[in-house]
């Protein structure tokens, strides 16, 4: 065991001389532990730089869809006739609007039952739906809707389990029993309003030969055309009935109360009829663009504020960035400011932020001119969609951007429909697209692969063409929604830098513990050697005493 005071017989201070030479072999570990704290505090630093990037990408990607931007607000002169919602792509204006009819549901009554447990009958019910003519008496299937059957045996031949097989087809009708105060009534309603949904029963009745009297499951039948008892065993309470308004002159039939294709970018929510007409204006909503243009500065300028804290240097070299230098942050900056200093290829008069008042001032940050905003908003309010979000416009308006994939490339293509043999073809800067309908996708592998256009026209005669330039563009905050993506992703550079500083750290680690079993071998070799010289220096001291001693004697006794 090593000392742990000054030297037993020589003085010799062991302890301090062991300290001293271990705090000099101890510097190797010192330079380990400190470079182990500085990997430590950029892993710290990292996770501040994901969590701003995180924070800018909500942000922004809550403003990349151009509904933000294309704010319209929509009023209704009478709230309890009708009110109204716009998507953004409506016409701006005032609407005349008159409910003459609300659509309604057909509604059926059965005769009347004693008890809800009495027996019905057997056999299967058929529910179809379509369209009554009176004139002409006729019944026209609606081919949007599947016929429903239902079978009815003895587990739910009663009123009750009957309506109870009903709802559980999970069709468009329901079934509920109404007690009139002396009798049992099935009443069956369509889900759906308007015309086209009007009900036909037909009945297979497993009771008896007939499927159309008034025995047994045949009492449900209920065939329009047919003649009451015979086939029309159900009562009518309420006929089927389409909502009928007047929009500025212009009589409008639809088969619901939510009207979405009358006028167009406006969804209406009739919810009375009126003898006079209201008022339906539609403007932009530009309080909302303008929170939206807002909330974008304020979240550039919060990312803004942690890179340039993470990255700072300072002279006296106590309060740097734990990043500075750092070659990954220096990328991300880089790439975050490149994506600032674009201009959004639109087509449009509006292409960059500058023009709506967006601009970098002397310290990095971002400021609002509103004063230039609102005279944006009032010149080119449309426009300003597209500096944020993706977006495609057309110069011809019967051809229309409807949609992309993340592998369209931005930029202006030529789109061709043609009829050929009868069915519509198209091409998108020369490349045949994928075909669906009246829509055309651009191909796989090239530049406007993913690139969904529509022709919106009347039906071209054979041979005929139409064309049209899309300019597809993706604004700054679809762009940054993506860099960030892919800067955050498990490969991107942040995860390989901050995967790259935890290796260091745990060879680092491994270093430290090397070190450590070396200089305690180090400590004990110190110990075990000066013990040994303090134990010699010890023996010679009192040999040299005892000569002396003898030498003082000797002259003595001369």
């Amino acid at each position: 065991m090593g000392l742990s005071s000054t030297g037993i017989g020589s003085g010799l201070d062991v302890e301090s001389i062991v300290t001293n030479l271990m705090n000099f072999e101890k510097k190797p570990l010192t330079a380990v532990a400190t470079q182990k704290t500085d990997y430590q505090s950029q892993i710290s630093a990292y996770g501040t730089l994901k969590s701003a990037l995180s924070t800018f990408q909500t942000a922004v990607s809550a403003l990349s869809t151009a509904s933000k931007f294309n704010a319209q607000t929509v009023s209704s002169g009478n709230t309890s006739v009708f009110t109204a919602t716009a998507n953004g792509a409506a016409s701006l204006g005032d609407y005349a609007v008159t409910v003459n009819q609300l659509a309604k549901a057909q509604k059926l009554s059965s005769v009347g039952f004693t008890n809800i447990t009495d027996t019905v009958g057997t056999g299967t019910l058929t529910i179809g739906f379509g369209t009554y003519a009176a004139t002409g008496n006729t019944f026209t299937p609606n081919a949007a809707k599947s016929d429903v059957t239902i079978t009815i045996d003895s587990s739910n031949n009663t009123l009750s389990g009957v309506r109870d097989a009903i709802n559980a087809s999970n069709s468009s009708v329901n079934a509920t029993i109404v007690n009139d105060g002396t009798t049992n009534r099935l009443v069956i309603t369509s889900k759906d309003t308007g015309e086209v949904n009007s009900l036909k029963i037909s009945v297979a009745d497993a009771g008896d030969a007939s499927n159309t009297d008034a025995a047994g499951l045949s009492q449900l039948a209920f065939d329009p055309t047919a003649s009451a008892g015979s086939g029309k065993n159900m009562t009518q309470l309420q006929a089927p009935k389409n909502a009928l308004l007047d929009i500025d002159g212009i009589a409008v039939v639809k088969a619901s109360n939510t009207v979405t294709d009358a006028i167009s970018g406006i969804t209406l929510n009739l919810l009375s009829a009126s003898a006079s007409s209201a008022n339906l204006g539609v403007t932009s909503n530009t309080d909302s663009v303008k929170t939206s243009v807002t909330a974008f500065v304020d979240a550039y300028n919060k990312l803004d504020t942690t890179l340039r804290s993470l990255t700072k240097y300072d002279e006296t070299g106590k309060a740097s960035g734990a990043l500075l230098g750092d070659a990954t942050a220096r990328s991300v900056i880089n790439q975050v400011k490149a994506v600032m200093t674009k201009t959004i290829a639109s087509g449009n008069t509006i292409n960059s932020l500058s023009q709506i008042g967006v601009s970098f001032q002397r310290d990095g940050k971002l400021a609002l001119d509103s004063t230039k905003l609102t005279s944006a908003m009032a010149s080119s309010f449309s426009d300003i969609a597209a500096v944020f979000a993706t977006s495609g416009k057309s110069t011809n308006p019967l051809v229309s951007y409807s949609g992309n994939t993340s592998k369209t490339q931005p930029g202006s293509y030529a789109v061709t429909f043609t009829m050929t043999g009868g069915s519509l073809q198209g091409t998108i800067n020369g490349v045949a697209a994928t075909v669906s309908g009246n829509n055309i996708v651009g191909a796989t592998g090239d530049a406007s692969a993913g690139l969904n256009i529509v022709y919106k026209g009347p039906t071209l005669s054979e041979g005929s063409s139409v064309t049209s330039t899309v300019n597809y563009s993706v604004g700054y905050a679809t762009q940054f929604d993506s860099l960030i993506t892919g800067l955050m992703s498990d490969t991107g550079i942040v995860a390989s830098r901050t995967e790259g500083i935890n290796s260091s750290i745990s060879r680092l680690d491994k270093q430290t513990e090397s070190l450590t079993v070396r200089l305690a071998a180090i400590e004990t070799r110190y110990r075990n050697q000066f013990t040994k010289l303090d134990t010699l220096m010890s023996s010679m001291s009192s040999t040299s005493t005892y000569l002396t001693q003898q030498i003082a004697a000797i002259n003595a006794n001369r």
